[in-house]
């Protein structure tokens, strides 16, 4: 009962921040993402923390849409339904109007791709497909247009970016406190965080890390803000940020997931390459080539050294015929192509893949697995083909590619500061993209919310800027 009334007077707070500055209540969000493992069931439906949050911040968005266009008050109801759906996107930048340009296409395919994978689950599981759509695709969609229609200023997109990366500083200096302390939660005793995989942690605050450790490099390569309102010194945004990139690259390590610290530095090494071709200055291009020169060494020292420790993990990475972290990985993978193959169009339906995998794997497999029980298929693009068909991935895969023609085409509209923070929040999107292929940063309460908080960063460009 106690549980319940501390919940009630904090949503209620939360809605006075709202009723006093919706704006500000959407932007912070991110900030408060790792609250979803706050869960409670009311009516025996079970609901997190942070889904009530964005349902209240959502709420005078969407009245304010709808009290803003007399239009809508003449249209049937499925034309009101379509409507809302759409408002988003219109009537506030150009290429939103072009129906063909907008993100609402795929989006709608996304979430009939998503609707039809939890229609096609088997009864037992209909609840907890049901709980993944609402958590998983639903809510997130619905910050993604509230946060979309939020963002006018330059202003706001570093508030939102930098409330993401202040979330993740935090998880960080937990996973510290847990690696000094010995006070893991984990059984193999790695920094989790408040998570119960280490992995978890690994790819909410990668992310963090790839976009902060851009803009660190933007300082050196580009020089300070240009704008006299946003202007910060240099030096000192470099002091900040570094020393908010060392934090998490040490917790980052600390969770000992190659996944996020191979994407982190894939990312990296990738933005690098695309100043090296675009910078026209003399001076950067020289630092930018000793600096792929520097990474380059350090990764080949790396290897060597940790090839030269004998370190168990990595010496496992190449034992693809046992019972190995690899190994493992390659029998999930063989079960995931196969679900996939057997039913491309609709796929195994919403979350299906553990049970497909427990009752199947020895079936698919022709022998018994390493391990009998797994969450996921530990890829981005069979996991969203498994969940919701050929519809689902494309959609997926269509939305991905229009954020980035999106951001290409607008880039000439940008000052050059807002071009810098779409290139790093950019360079967040390419790290999902390249770690989706051996794990899976979206199918999740948080990484879902982070993945579209970053399209809605990146479909939200001009905002306010002059051309540079």
């Amino acid at each position: 009962m106690i549980e319940y009334i501390a919940l009630f007077a904090t949503y209620t707070a939360w809605a006075a921040l709202v009723y006093k500055s919706t704006r500000i209540s959407i932007l912070i969000l991110p900030l408060l993402f790792p609250l979803y493992l706050i869960r409670f069931d009311i009516a025996g439906m079970p609901l997190y923390f942070v889904e009530g949050l964005i349902v209240i911040s959502a709420i005078p968005v969407f009245y304010k849409l709808l009290r803003g266009d007399h239009e809508i008050l003449e249209k049937n109801t499925v034309s009101k339904i379509l409507y809302l759906a759409k408002s988003p996107f219109l009537a506030k930048r150009g290429p939103f109007v072009d129906f063909a340009k907008s993100p609402f296409l795929p989006i709608t395919l996304f979430v009939l791709g998503s609707l039809i994978g939890a229609a096609i689950v088997p009864n037992e599981s209909y609840q907890h497909a049901l709980g993944i759509l609402k958590s998983w695709v639903i809510i997130p969609l619905i910050y993604f247009f509230i946060l979309y229609r939020t963002i006018k200023t330059k202003e706001d997109l570093q508030f939102v970016l930098y409330s993401y990366v202040a979330s993740a500083f935090f998880m960080s200096l937990m996973a510290l406190f847990q690696a000094v302390s010995g006070h893991y939660i984990t059984i193999d005793s790695r920094a989790s965080g408040p998570f119960e995989s280490a992995n978890y942690l690994a790819m909410y605050i990668a992310p963090a890390l790839v976009f902060a450790g851009v803009r660190v490099l933007q300082t050196f390569i580009h020089g300070p803000a240009e704008s006299a309102a946003v202007r910060i010194n240099s030096f000192e945004r470099r002091i900040y940020l570094s020393g908010m990139v060392s934090i998490i690259f040490v917790a980052l390590i600390l969770t000992q997931s190659y996944g996020g610290v191979l994407g982190v530095f894939a990312t990296i090494f990738f933005y690098i390459i695309y100043e090296k071709f675009k910078v026209k200055d003399k001076r950067s291009s020289l630092f930018l080539t000793k600096l792929i020169a520097f990474v380059c060494v350090v990764v080949v020292l790396g290897t060597v050294l940790v090839a030269a420790l004998n370190v168990e993990k990595f010496q496992n990475l190449v034992k693809f015929n046992e019972h190995t972290s690899i190994g493992t990985r390659l029998e999930i993978w063989e079960v995931g192509a196969k679900l996939v193959i057997q039913s491309p169009l609709l796929g195994a339906g919403l979350g299906e893949y553990e049970n497909a995998y427990t009752q199947r794997a020895t079936e698919l497999l022709g022998h018994a697995p390493y391990e009998p029980i797994r969450l996921h298929s530990h890829n981005l693009y069979m996991e969203t083909w498994i969940n919701a068909g050929i519809i689902g991935i494309t959609a997926f895969l269509w939305i991905v590619v229009l954020a980035f023609v999106h951001a290409k085409k607008t880039a000439i509209l940008l000052s050059a500061e807002s071009r810098q923070i779409m290139v790093a929040a950019s360079m967040m999107l390419v790290y999902i993209l390249l770690h989706g292929f051996i794990d899976i940063p979206f199918w999740k309460n948080d990484l879902a919310l982070l993945f579209w908080m970053i399209m809605a960063v990146l479909f939200s460009f001009p905002v306010s800027s002059k051309r540079a």
